[in-house]
């Protein structure tokens, strides 16, 4: 009768803790995706489809680690912005007990398939840091990028002139760490330049050449900037949650 007395007591002693156990667990807070404070960057390209994908991935800056769960948010609208200009959220759960007090880096991509026609840009929110503002032309961004390549010979040799055109196009085959890239090319000019006291027997020849996959566009400077929080959105963009 004793045992059981004392097994009773360690069964109840059990179930208590494990009860309060739950219920400390059932109270902690809950974290909440905020706003990242400060973008950092903002790239982008634009895939070939009809119509084309947009691929985007933005970098933000966060006041210390452990922060979780990053997504780059999209808005939705009721009807889309006259400045055809998107705008996204980098947003993050920051962390709920103890962490690292090192600014960190917190990184997200959205990939946007079926991309609208009015789509001229995007627009990447930040807290503290102002907004990363990029602008690009479809029709423009998905012309084939080409690039040209020259060789020269002063023997005259075309063959020669050929192959020194041909190793510049190697060297930027493998740009941004393609490692299995192919290219098109083709002659675009030759010229040359002969006689003279000297002798003169020099041959120029230009390709032009397509990488498989593409290689990537320079965006000029007009393309990306940065431009500080300017208070609520306008009403007429009339926004609305995104649903994620």
């Amino acid at each position: 009768m004793k045992s059981f007395k004392q097994l009773t007591t360690v069964l109840l002693a059990v179930t208590f803790v494990w009860c309060s156990l739950s219920l400390v667990q059932a109270e902690k807070p809950k974290s909440k995706a905020i706003t990242v404070p400060k973008i950092l960057s903002v790239s982008h390209q634009l895939q070939k489809s009809n119509p084309p994908s947009l691929v985007l991935d933005v970098v933000g800056e966060v006041p210390t680690g452990g922060y979780t769960d990053v997504i780059l948010e999209r808005t939705v609208y009721v009807k889309p912005p006259e400045d055809g200009i998107q705008d996204y959220y980098l947003k993050a759960k920051p962390p709920t007990g103890i962490a690292i007090t090192v600014i960190s880096e917190v990184k997200a991509s959205d990939v946007w398939t079926d991309l609208p026609a009015w789509v001229k840009g995007v627009r990447v929110h930040g807290v503290k840091d102002g907004i990363q503002v990029v602008y690009f032309d479809q029709e423009r961004e998905m012309e084939p990028v080409r690039r040209t390549f020259a060789g020269t010979s002063s023997k005259g040799s075309f063959d020669e002139a050929l192959s020194a055109a041909l190793a510049k196009l190697n060297q930027e085959l493998g740009e941004g760490g393609v490692a299995d890239a192919t290219s098109s090319w083709k002659v675009v000019r030759t010229s040359g330049q002969t006689g003279g006291i000297a002798g003169l027997n020099q041959l120029k020849v230009v390709i032009s050449a397509e990488r498989q996959p593409p290689w990537q566009k320079k965006q000029s400077r007009k393309q990306k900037r940065t431009v500080k929080p300017v208070g609520k959105i306008q009403s007429t963009r009339e926004l609305k949650t995104s649903e994620r």
